[in-house]
């Protein structure tokens, strides 16, 4: 792997080694960029590939020195793309049908202050639940008409805070978390194959 190194810690020579055999097992080698995704939403979906895409987690300047090695068509454009934590999945489907399935494996997530909108953030008029007092503040920030009726606020009609690409505020983001509101797309995305 290095040049001035004699030893090398046994893991990084495990995943070395496993990303020498594993483009060669497989026709696709396929590298995926991970975005907000948390390891909760990538266990169900090695689970449920299990047996056709071999999924593996490994360090990019060990992935590096192992692909300089390979005589495979196309990984310089792979080398390339390798930047952080990388996720490699190798299979023998093709990568179309891997993207399409990684597709339908999104997850929305609540919203942190600073985050931009994945989708046009709606508010429905419901009933929230929440009793009066300074909730009704955020709601007023917030450009979302409200009333209370019956102890409890109640939004009048349906808003759109915020739409899709713009910035989530952190005020906002508290508001949608407390609405059970989720404008945060996680997705695992096909960076190269």
């Amino acid at each position: 792997m290095h040049e001035n190194r004699t030893t090398y810690p046994k893991k990084k020579a495990q995943m070395y080694q496993l990303l020498q055999d594993l483009p060669k097992k497989y026709n696709v080698t396929a590298l995926v960029r991970l975005e907000k995704v948390r390891a909760s939403q990538l266990l169900p979906l090695r689970k449920k590939l299990l047996g056709e895409v071999e999924i593996v987690s490994i360090k990019d300047k060990v992935a590096k020195k192992s692909l300089e090695k390979l005589d495979i068509p196309g990984i310089e454009k792979l080398k390339e793309k390798l930047t952080g934590q990388c996720l490699f999945m190798f299979t023998n489907m093709s990568p179309f049908k891997l993207n399409v399935l990684l597709g339908k494996n999104k997850v929305l997530l609540t919203a942190r202050g600073g985050d931009i909108a994945s989708i046009d953030v709606v508010v429905p008029p419901k009933n929230t639940g929440i009793a009066p007092g300074p909730m009704l503040t955020e709601f007023k920030e917030n450009k979302i008409p409200t009333k209370i009726d019956q102890g409890t606020i109640w939004i009048l009609k349906e808003t759109t805070p915020v739409k899709k690409g713009e910035p989530i505020s952190a005020k906002l983001a508290a508001l949608l978390g407390k609405l059970d509101i989720k404008p945060i797309e996680a997705k695992i995305i096909l960076n190269s194959a």
